[in-house]
């Protein structure tokens, strides 16, 4: 593994661009590790903190961008065929298709914290020809604070950067699946409220008639 990191590294933000892109398509990258590895870099002072966010989010973007024209394309039939190439278990692609019924495109914003889940939400969001600029929003906006996350951790653990899994594990998951809950509440309270004042406006308009 940290061989790997090293070699991605070697060719600095090109090859940090180029490995994150190809991760978040599911190709066997691990991004977390390595963007966390960029943080710990980053603390060394052997790269910059905002050039590497900016390749880290450009490259997680371009991914994600990817991901999505080829669930727009080919729907999910491709990352079906090709699953065990991309060495993406079939559970995985369960368990994403029920976080995105689940949680929509909240799904796109929360998914990069959840294992198995991030490289596959932008296929899905794809396939069910979710709008480019509602997906472009939700999936940036994800992709942004999940790379400053791993950086910033990376950067604070400092010489301990490799225990970002277990950081991850034990406090970031836990706090993103609550904030997945809390916004699937408030959407289905605003949807519920939305539904009430048109039917209240409905029953006034009928009795204006009468």
């Amino acid at each position: 593994m940290h061989a790997l990191l090293l070699t991605i590294t070697k060719y600095s933000y090109w090859g940090i661009f180029v490995a994150l892109g190809l991760g978040i398509l599911g190709f066997p990258v691990p991004d977390e590790t390595l963007i966390a590895f960029v943080g710990f870099l980053v603390y060394e002072e052997k790269l910059n903190y905002l050039y590497a966010f900016a390749v880290c989010f450009t490259g997680t973007s371009l991914g994600i961008t990817m991901g999505y024209i080829i669930g727009r394309t080919f729907g999910t039939r491709l990352i079906k065929r090709y699953s065990a190439r991309l060495n993406v278990n079939p559970d995985h692609i369960q368990n994403a298709k029920k976080f995105y019924v689940r949680y929509g495109k909240f799904a796109l914003f929360i998914g990069y914290f959840i294992p198995g889940v991030r490289h596959l939400t932008a296929i899905l969001a794809g396939s069910s020809i979710m709008p480019y600029p509602v997906f472009a929003a939700f999936a940036y906006a994800g992709a942004a604070l999940w790379t400053i996350t791993f950086i910033s951790l990376g950067f604070f653990l400092g010489g301990k950067w490799h225990r970002v899994s277990a950081y991850s594990n034990r406090y970031i998951i836990p706090f993103m699946l609550l904030v997945a809950i809390f916004l699937a509440i408030a959407v289905y309270w605003k949807t519920a409220e939305e539904k009430d004042n048109e039917h209240k406006n409905k029953n006034d308009d009928i009795n204006q008639i009468q």
